[in-house]
């Protein structure tokens, strides 16, 4: 017999490092452009800062808020996960800074065009106090949730001497909190940093987006919607 002679392979499953290593290229190929653009593309390769705005590092991803729709039922903002998020935080009574942050996140939903579908308005309301109905109709197709203004201060990244209305902050469809403009922010600027973000992520689509608990455009206007489709 020959001395050299090799060993029977044992039986086993060869195939599944193979299907493994190919989820995980997968997994690579879906994610990696998105990332890249987030925080590469978004980011200046010299200073390491934004075009504009202030990248939020390290990230924060949304934890678990205690929010309400309008109507009283529980939120979860996690469950937006896959869109592009606009936050803003500010009280029911919505003063006239208030309303400027409201028309600033519709003109950037509106210069969003085909991805439209991609981003999601949110107004944090951060007191008990009656929404004024005057906002319903011109922040329609915003999604209002009642929020607890500890939580957001521990969460919401502010410059010293800041409070929680003025910024608008960007989620990114992972979920992260990435990107922070800050108070009386130029329009102008912020949007152009948005427009590319949207542009640069075209290819990244969510499989699912959960559909929005969008605030009616009235009080009378019955209870909160939440088809995706009656935005504007």
């Amino acid at each position: 017999m020959n001395a050299l002679q090799t060993r029977p392979v044992p039986a086993g499953r060869p195939g599944v490092p193979r299907r493994r290593l190919a989820l995980w290229l997968l997994a690579a190929v879906v994610l990696l452009p998105l990332l890249a653009t987030l925080y590469v593309g978004l980011v200046e390769h010299r200073g390491g800062k934004p075009a504009y705005g202030e990248l939020v590092q390290p990230q924060r991803p949304v934890p678990a808020l205690t929010l309400h729709t309008l109507d009283g039922k529980p939120f979860d903002l996690r469950r937006l996960n896959g869109y592009w998020l606009m936050l803003v935080a500010a009280p029911g009574a919505c003063d006239a800074a208030c309303q400027h942050l409201l028309f600033d996140m519709r003109q950037f939903y509106l210069a969003a065009g085909n991805d439209q579908y991609r981003v999601a308005r949110v107004w944090l309301v951060t007191d008990d106090a009656p929404v004024n109905p005057g906002v319903l109709a011109p922040a329609e197709g915003t999604v209002i949730l009642r929020a607890d203004a500890s939580q957001l201060r521990g969460w919401l990244p502010l410059a010293q001497g800041e409070g929680l209305q003025g910024p608008m902050w960007l989620v990114d469809p992972l979920g992260n909190l990435m990107l922070r403009f800050p108070a009386h922010f130029d329009p102008v600027r912020a949007l152009s940093v948005f427009s590319k973000l949207l542009y640069n992520t075209q290819s990244w689509k969510s499989r699912k987006l959960e559909a929005l608990p969008i605030a009616p455009a009235s009080p009378a206007a019955g209870a909160a919607s939440t088809s995706p489709g009656t935005r504007s």
